[in-house]
């Protein structure tokens, strides 16, 4: 648990940001374990880094919402649970979304330390919407 293992972690969030920005599923799962689980802000629940691939290219393709869109994560905070183990949260933003043209949401992302590399083993992230209470 040290700085570089904070900035190996917040490095995860921006390379996904990167490989988003170019529409590349295959860059985007490089950091999920292979039995990763992951739930997208619409509530979509993929259970294998495969799954969220197949779902990524679908989301990212040619009639995909996010065909053109760009991701930036502008906050982020790690939390560390054991030297192998820890918790992100995030604050993100998508912009040029077909259906919606900016999103702001909040993300969880945890992460354990595998033979030496930070993988991502789960993600939550939810939208925060206008007139919502918080």
């Amino acid at each position: 648990m040290s700085k570089t293992d904070e900035e190996a972690i917040c490095e995860i969030e921006l390379r996904f940001n990167e490989a988003w920005g170019r529409h590349d599923p295959d860059a985007m799962v490089d950091s999920l374990a292979d039995d990763a689980q992951f739930v997208t802000v619409n509530g979509a629940w993929t259970k294998t880094r495969d799954g969220f691939r197949d779902l990524m290219q679908r989301l990212h393709g040619p009639d995909g919402p996010f065909r053109a869109s760009t991701r930036e994560t502008p906050e982020m905070h790690v939390r560390f649970l054991a030297p192998d183990v820890a918790v992100m949260h995030t604050r993100f933003h998508i912009y040029g979304d077909v259906d919606e043209k900016e999103r702001n949401s909040v993300g969880l992302r945890v992460v354990r330390k595998v033979d030496g590399r930070w993988r991502t083993v789960a993600v939550q992230n939810t939208d925060v919407r206008a007139g919502r209470r918080h």
